[in-house]
């Protein structure tokens, strides 16, 4: 299975003709056969919202989880936040993407609803979704429950689903053969848009490709929030330093 649409394309024509209901954290118990399809954006808003397009073009929704805590996009600059709250605004779940390295605290409950309310505020809705970023075993092995929050590395959902993810490029299972194979009446199918398009991309032409659009993104602003960049840097020169896209 490559990371071209028209493979996730796939994925969701199979889910549906083995019978499975692609439904959401709270809903699939209505369902003898469920899956759910969750996103955890890592690197990048933009290609989240282009990926929730993309899925709402095959008639289906799924949960998007905004990490706060990183240095790859700030999901309080103006562009994002309008895609953040368009996604939620067509039907798809916006969710806490939590990173616990970031707090030097044994109590997560505190930080995570602080986070809870910062992304509450930035999607002008109510967040009720928990997903931890890059999980230690202490979180997986707890079961942990925090207020007003599913956590979706529960045991219910980590445990009692099957459970894959396609990390770093890489299915540990295949998702079409746990599809096929009739097994499992409970699917939990971790996606990272980041890693999708059109036609499918070498993992090292894709990082070379994000660390580019950086220099590119850096050059944008530079030109909206200083008078006459083009005194320091041209854009000539500036596009030295991007990848060939």
């Amino acid at each position: 299975m490559d990371f071209s649409y028209t493979s996730y394309e796939k994925l969701i024509s199979l889910l549906k003709q083995h019978n499975y209901a692609i439904t959401n954290y709270i809903d699939y118990h209505k369902y003898k056969k469920a899956a759910i399809l969750r996103h955890d954006i890592d690197f990048s808003i933009n290609d989240s919202y282009n990926f929730s397009l993309f899925e709402e073009s095959l008639d289906i929704k799924s949960a998007y989880f905004v990490l706060l805590s990183t240095g790859f996009y700030n999901p309080m600059e103006k562009s994002a936040r309008k895609m953040l709250q368009d996604m939620h605004n067509r039907g798809f779940t916006i969710g806490l993407h939590f990173d616990t390295t970031v707090y030097n605290t044994s109590d997560l409950n505190k930080p995570i609803q602080s986070e809870k309310n910062i992304l509450e505020e930035i999607i002008d809705a109510p967040v009720n979704l928990l997903s931890f970023h890059r999980p230690a075993p202490k979180v997986l092995e707890n079961d942990l429950k925090f207020p007003g929050l599913i956590n979706v590395y529960s045991k219910e959902f980590f445990h009692d689903f099957k459970y894959c993810s396609d990390s770093r490029f890489f299915w540990r299972d295949k998702p079409y053969d746990l599809i096929t194979s009739e097994k499992y009446d409970r699917l939990h199918i971790l996606t990272h848009a980041f890693c999708w398009s059109e036609s499918d991309r070498n993992p090292d032409y894709v990082y070379k490709s994000f660390i580019s659009q950086a220099s590119q993104e850096r050059y944008k602003y530079l030109t909206e929030n200083i008078r006459n960049p083009e005194e320091f840097i041209s854009e000539e020169e500036a596009k030295k330093l991007w990848f060939n896209r």
